[in-house]
């Protein structure tokens, strides 16, 4: 594999070359933005470049809507009666001054009890033991629906990403942001579908809209709330 790169105006886009025994070329843009160019094993460097310029502007516009994918935080002083989301509905925080840390939703409440400078540490790491525990749940069901497909079983990790909901690894493990529980079920389910889609497809094609049209038909509506979502 080579690294290589091309010019398009004032930005460089960098690429891998992969040479195998084929007759075309192929290039794509994987969810993590890396961009992936396989090419014939006697296809000229030159030619290969050209066809790269070529398709800047299509790279660039692929990179662009896989960043779209961007929360929208909410700055918070994590002080009592500020409100918190959590699987989009809205909580007002109730602080409770204690020795032991302890989080727990109740009624219209997320009651947190703490050491007052620990407020906000104690809520994220609750919040990110919540997004472990319903993503993997979600996951699970999900790679289940689309078993016709015979996709290999994903590994969860949780990251978060300051520019992204989710995101597909070329290993084929799917990473989701924990700031995700915050939004709606629907929302999560819509994002955690994008990634199990892109295992069979890396880019955004046809035949990956194709493939997200046909197991979420829905999907578009659930894309529209999830980039109105507050976290």
């Amino acid at each position: 594999m080579e690294q290589m790169s091309v010019h398009y105006g004032s930005k460089r886009i960098g690429f891998d070359l992969i040479r195998r025994e084929r007759k075309t070329l192929a290039i794509s843009v994987c969810p993590d933005l890396r961009v992936e160019v396989i090419a014939p094993n006697e296809a000229p460097t030159e030619i290969i470049l050209e066809k790269v310029q070529h398709r800047s502007r299509w790279i660039l516009r692929q990179q662009r809507q896989f960043l779209a994918w961007m929360p929208k935080p909410t700055p918070r002083t994590h002080q009592s009666g500020e409100t918190h989301r959590y699987l989009g509905r809205q909580y007002q925080l109730k602080i409770i001054k204690g020795q032991d840390d302890t989080v727990k939703l109740k009624g219209g409440y997320l009651e947190v009890q703490t050491n007052y400078s620990e407020v906000k540490k104690s809520l994220a790491v609750w919040l990110r033991q919540k997004a472990q525990t319903r993503f993997q749940m979600m996951l699970t069901v999900a790679h289940k629906k689309l078993a016709a497909y015979d996709l290999p079983a994903p590994t969860l990790r949780i990251r978060k990403m300051n520019k992204r909901w989710g995101s597909c690894t070329a290993n084929g493990d799917i990473i989701l942001n924990p700031e995700l529980i915050k939004t709606p079920s629907p929302c999560i389910e819509y994002v955690i579908i994008h990634e199990l889609c892109h295992l069979r497809h890396r880019n955004h094609s046809k035949a990956f809209f194709g493939m997200l049209d046909a197991i979420l038909p829905d999907w578009k509506k659930r894309k529209e709330r999830l980039e109105k979502a507050e976290i």
